[in-house]
């Protein structure tokens, strides 16, 4: 999954002014300064050459400081090992800390300091699906915004789990915090604040298509590699997980375009005037033509069509018009809500803050 990199347009940055004077005069120093250079670098290089090897010494041209020019430095990529507070230890792939400011975009950054090769679309889009929890960040998002997280590599699609997200804003003027922990529900975790409140919305039991989940992993708008915006919400979750249709309807199509769907629902829904979509099932409970009530198991999440990992693609069209997408966490038949730790959980829960921090200065 890719966040497109769009420049930050609104930034004002200086340009030096353009000088048409003095060409001939400039081109005469100039070659003048080259072939200085070039006598005293091989005059150095001759000094160099003739030190013992392994002394350390190392040569210095000094230069007047009108002359340095300053080069960004890149951000620093610190694997460390740890264990939560509970002492469960955390999976075997190694976590790793990472620390920028922001340069045009959020993938633009991402990827000066990590290739393409090593994911660093991959990594800004996890980035990015945390932070439109916080900001619209193809308008908020401004440069010199500072960055910390802390994440883990793994294998597989996804190729990274988040830990930690601290983003200091300058147009908020305050930082948005983000820590992942699973303590009180073990694989169906969530981001919360520093104060334990969850960062993501979740949909009301009574109308949610999957009621128990890993974490979200796309929403509706994602851009992806050789593909337009994604058309759905994806859950991740395990294969077998009850799925549930959460308004009164009519099944109007299952199982179409196998290859590319897996298994899967689409029912209508007249009086909303929207068509929910149900894809990857792993098995359909349902037929071509039943009515179905609010809240009634339809199938099961799986792995089948197109899909390189389990996980319930949940989407809301409008009935007229296939291309007019709806996100379930700001549809207005959905009922929303956000979780808090739980009591018996929060001071785990700092505990587990405070190791996330220490790590980031650490590194």
């Amino acid at each position: 999954m890719h966040i497109p990199a769009s420049s930050l347009s609104d930034q004002h940055i200086q340009r030096k002014n353009k000088f048409r004077f003095g060409f001939v005069f400039l081109f005469i120093v100039s070659v003048g300064l080259n072939i200085f250079l070039l006598f005293f670098d091989q005059q150095n290089n001759a000094a160099v050459a003739s030190l013992p090897q392994d002394t350390g010494i190392v040569s210095q041209i000094s230069v007047k400081p009108s002359e340095v020019l300053e080069v960004p430095q890149p951000a620093t990529i610190k694997p460390v090992s740890f264990t939560v507070p509970s002492g469960r230890a955390l999976e075997s792939e190694a976590i790793h800390s990472l620390n920028f400011k922001i340069r045009n975009s959020l993938n633009f950054t991402v990827c000066r300091m990590i290739t393409r090769e090593n994911g660093c679309a991959a990594l800004s889009a996890h980035l990015g699906r945390l932070m439109v929890w916080f900001m619209d960040i193809k308008k908020s998002m401004r440069n010199g915004d500072s960055i910390d997280v802390v994440y883990q590599q793994l294998e597989g699609p996804e190729q990274f789990k988040i830990l930690k997200l601290s983003y200091k804003s300058q147009l908020f003027g305050k930082t948005f915090e983000a820590y992942y922990f699973d303590e009180f529900d073990h694989g169906n975790g969530g981001y919360f604040d520093s104060e334990g409140k969850e960062i993501a919305q979740r949909i009301v039991e009574a109308q949610s298509p999957i009621r128990h989940y890993i974490e979200i992993t796309s929403l509706p708008g994602d851009f992806r590699k050789g593909v337009g915006g994604h058309s759905g919400t994806d859950f991740k979750a395990k294969v077998g997980t009850p799925i549930y249709s959460g308004f009164a309807g009519k099944v109007t199509r299952a199982n179409w375009n196998v290859r590319a769907n897996g298994y899967c629902v689409e029912i209508d829904h007249p009086k909303l005037g929207i068509k929910t979509l149900y894809l990857h099932l792993s098995r359909v409970k349902v037929k071509r033509g039943q009515t179905i009530q609010a809240g009634q198991q339809i199938a099961e999440s799986g792995n089948t069509g197109r899909t390189f990992a389990p996980h319930l693609h949940y989407e809301i069209q409008n009935r007229k018009n296939r291309k007019t997408i709806y996100n379930p966490f700001t549809f207005k038949h959905h009922k929303s809500y956000t979780r808090n730790i739980p009591p018996q959980h929060y001071q785990s829960f700092q505990k587990t803050v405070k190791l996330y921090s220490s790590v980031i200065k650490e590194s």
